[in-house]
């Protein structure tokens, strides 16, 4: 089988699709127009179904089917009202009627195989939408592949660059719906995604809804003598509104790309079939100031992202411009301004990434299988190739020689390699088993090769005349993971934590093996539940500010026997490159195994919980400002922190707010965004009281630990050997800022610490007091603790210790309520630890 080759960009604002052609790449034309892409809007009208240029024309008609941005909400449950044909339709689905048209463009092929890009700070629940979509739309194979990435690869390739040492890039990709940025690295011959910072619902129909709701509705609301008509635009509930509303939509991003090349732009608009009239006469000047705030918001990523990395302004060699937004002259001043770097827009914004894609389409190879047609053609092929061989070697290389090796089992013969030009030829050259070559590659072009395999007798028993070995074309190291994935597990202070499994940029495909314990006891006669629990975000943090994209529950009546709290319990993780996440769930104690496979492709935000997720950090916050409202002004660290808290109190208060006046309405996906606010917003507060609670547990743990040192000479080698297995990887566990982690080592140290210290005799004497001294009513029989009390004197008296521990047993022995153990663990309420 070939390369998959096509590469689609899926975008909120238009889309398009490529072809990797022996080392090049084509960008299909659309038939209506010859533009480069197809506008992601589709519309009803009148029994019909327009997908593209006629449906976006359709927007100026105030139609109320003409539905575009819907990749905004790829990934939840919305459903769009068709009232042509009384039907509803998901965003899946009319993404997949976009990727079907693309189809269209393409003349005398249709592929099985795609590569769809998606933004870099997609969810795996918006990744796996979008590759549903792909499947709706007949393909059989969809690789996703993240939209900074095809940029790289684009712009890398198209300019033809020769680096000689290693160079950072910032991505910048602004597009129709979604901002990512993206830092890069790159060098002689490869392209990595080091890191990425993003926003999936900050776009140009953001600006362009600012332009309505700032630049058109005060002077609307003054001629019709209206109030909030911005938020009966956005309500939709009734036609004239829905038409005024699609109306300004057309007009402000026909005002927006007027403007990147003029200073005013005057346009007209009709109210109530010819009532008014209204000129709006806007300035460049009026639009940046509008818009100001959001271009700020991308700088604000930008900062942080290099903060993250531990680089500055100076240790970036270019910004490269990506997505039609982009083409906004402010952004561009913005950059420069702040920042100081070169910004490149010297490729196509536009088509960049569904370019960048068609280049990583050629280097991924194609797995459906054969239609039926074509099975008579490889029958016959195969019945040539007598044998199998298998192939290795890069498709792209930047180097002037490239290694081929091929593996023939049981076999041996002879191969010959030969450049279609003739300029390259191994001759006849004998092998067994396995064979390996340098080849010479023709810099700056696609070189074909023909190889050949003979049996002994010099008999051609394989031929394989494709094989493509394309110079200067950049290769990318894998793509990254946007975000952790975790695994819930109950803490043994009660609540529950987030472990990592997979890191944030880790390179996809990855799996991991972990081994847990489990934290209660299962009783198959009860309605006991074991939950695995992993969501994406950030691990250290609430799991309240994450999302969960796989849960299991395990009912213990499902279990053949009891499970008992402290077995062991193996998880194995894997997840794809596109994604996918399987889990294997195998409790050996009860012979227990359960798999699952996780490609969840919708989610909701369910308001109820969304509230208390912000009640519950205000009343935290409002608790820790109880401490620290009358501080020292002069103490500048603690009123940082004071000022930080504020912040995060106010903001939380806004989104409280905004919650509940918003509308899940099609066009502004306000309750998305509010979502994301939130998440950002749970992560400060928790990155702030978590720095300072991991502070005071790593000055407790190093405090337990050099407590237990000063004891080491008294304690037994077991309790040594204890010792340094705790604190073995201590700079590891130091610096993962995972409270939990330190905080449960210090428990070890502190427990071990006991052990040691209550074979000493005179710990029995401060135990003895204790007991000695507490209320008479904690004890079931009085007058037999006051007999011990006698005998205890007597025995504190004499130094007779043997005496003194039966003493502090028996009075043990005797408490109405016996205390627990510091150092037991709670049960958990997951199961899991």
């Amino acid at each position: 089988m070939g390369n998959i080759n096509f590469g689609i960009d899926l975008g909120t604002t238009n889309s398009g699709i490529c072809k990797f052609v022996d080392g090049k790449v084509v960008v299909y034309k659309n038939p209506v127009g010859f533009s480069d892409t197809l506008p992601s809007i589709v519309a009803y009208r009148k029994g019909r179904i327009f997908i593209g240029e006629k449906a976006r024309e359709l927007l100026k008609s105030g139609n109320r089917d003409v539905f575009a941005s819907f990749k905004r909400k790829m990934g939840t449950e919305h459903l769009y009202q068709i009232s042509e044909i009384n039907e509803e339709k998901t965003p899946v689905e009319f993404s997949s009627m976009i990727l079907k048209e693309l189809l269209s463009f393409i003349p005398d092929e249709k592929p099985q195989s795609i590569v769809i890009t998606i933004p870099a700070s997609f969810d795996t629940v918006q990744s796996n939408a979008t590759k549903k979509a792909g499947l709706s739309a007949g393909f059989q194979q969809v690789v996703l592949l993240q939209e900074p990435i095809a940029a790289c690869l684009a712009y890398a390739n198209f300019q033809n660059i020769e680096h000689t040492e290693e160079k950072n890039w910032l991505v910048y990709d602004f597009g129709g719906g979604t901002f990512d940025v993206a830092l890069v690295k790159i060098n002689e011959r490869e392209l990595k995604i080091i890191d990425h910072e993003g926003n999936n619902f900050l776009g140009g129909v953001d600006l362009d809804h600012l332009m309505i709701e700032k630049l058109f509705i005060p002077k609307i609301e003054e001629v019709l003598n209206e109030e909030s008509l911005f938020k009966k635009l956005m309500s939709k509930q009734d036609n004239n509104y829905t038409k005024l509303y699609y109306e300004l939509l057309y007009k402000a991003e026909e005002i927006k790309k007027e403007l990147s090349i003029k200073e005013t732009v005057i346009s007209e608009l009709e109210l109530n079939d010819g009532d008014h009239y209204i000129d709006f006469e806007i300035s460049r000047n009026d639009f940046n100031e509008v818009i100001a705030e959001k271009i700020e918001e991308t700088g604000v990523f930008i900062k942080k992202l290099l903060e993250e990395n531990q680089k500055t302004a100076k240790d970036i060699e270019r910004i490269i411009l990506v997505g039609g937004t982009t083409y906004i002259p402010y952004i561009r001043e913005y950059l420069k301004e702040t920042f100081g770097i070169l910004t490149d827009n010297s490729i196509d914004p536009t088509t960049a990434v569904m370019v960048g894609a068609a280049y990583f389409a050629g280097t991924k190879e194609e797995t459906v299988e054969i239609k039926e047609e074509q099975q008579e053609t490889l029958q016959n092929h195969q019945n040539q190739n007598k044998i199998d061989v298998k192939l290795i070697y890069e498709i792209n290389t930047q180097d002037d020689e490239e290694l081929l090796v091929g593996v023939v089992e049981n076999f041996e013969g002879y191969f010959r390699i030969i450049r279609k030009d003739g300029g390259f030829d191994t001759g006849l050259m004998n092998f067994r088993n396995k064979f390996s070559e340098f080849i010479k590659v023709l810099p700056k072009q696609a070189n074909n090769f023909t190889l050949t395999i003979f049996d002994h007798n010099q008999n051609q028993v394989f031929e394989k005349n494709n094989i493509f070995i394309n110079h200067g074309i950049y290769n990318i190291s894998g793509q990254p993971l946007p975000n952790d994935i975790c695994l819930e597990v109950d803490d043994a202070f009660g609540g529950t934590f987030l472990e990592k499994i997979f890191k944030k940029n880790d390179i996809l495909p990855l799996s991991k093996t972990i081994y847990k314990t489990t934290s209660k006891n299962f009783n198959k006669e009860a309605d006991d539940k074991l939950i695995i629990n992993i969501l994406e975000g950030k691990s250290g943090t609430l799991p309240a500010s994450n999302m969960s994209i796989g849960y299991i529950e395990v009912n213990s009546k499902d279990m053949p026997i009891n499970l008992l709290k402290g077995m062991d319990i193996e998880l194995k993780f894997n997840m794809s490159e596109s994604r996918d996440l399987s889990v294997s769930v195998y409790i050996s104690s009860i012979d227990f195994e359960k798999k699952e496979i996780f490609n969840p492709h919708t989610k909701r935000i369910n308001k109820d919980k969304f509230q208390e997720d912000i009640d519950k950090v205000i009343d935290e916050i409002e608790y820790e400002l109880s401490f620290v409202e009358n501080i020292d002004d002069s103490n500048e660290e603690d009123f940082k922190v004071l000022v930080k808290f504020k912040n995060i109190k106010d903001e939380l208060f806004r989104i409280k707010f905004d919650l509940i006046e918003v509308e899940e309405d099609e066009s502004t996906e306000r309750i998305f965004q509010l979502d994301e606010r939130k998440r950002r917003m749970l992560q400060e507060y928790d990155k702030l009281v978590r720095f300072r609670d991991v502070i005071y547990e790593i000055d407790e743990y190093k405090e337990n630990k050099s407590n237990l040192e000063n004891m080491l000479d008294e304690a037994t080698q077991r309790q040594k050997d204890q010792f340094y297995k705790i604190i073995k990887d201590e700079k590891i566990f130091l610096e993962s800022n995972e409270k939990a982690i330190i905080k449960r080592k210090s428990q070890e140290l502190q427990r071990l610490n006991a052990e040691i210290y209550f074979k000493r005799d005179e710990a029995y004497l401060n135990l003895y007091y204790h007991y000695k001294f507490r209320n008479p009513e904690d004890y079931k029989d009085q007058k037999k603790v006051q007999k011990l009390i006698e005998t205890g004197d007597k025995a504190v008296e004499n130094k007779n210790y043997q005496e003194l521990k039966f003493v502090v047993s028996s009075m043990y022995d005797q408490l109405k309520v016996k205390p627990k153990s510091l150092f037991d663990d709670q049960d958990g309420n997951l199961g899991l630890k």
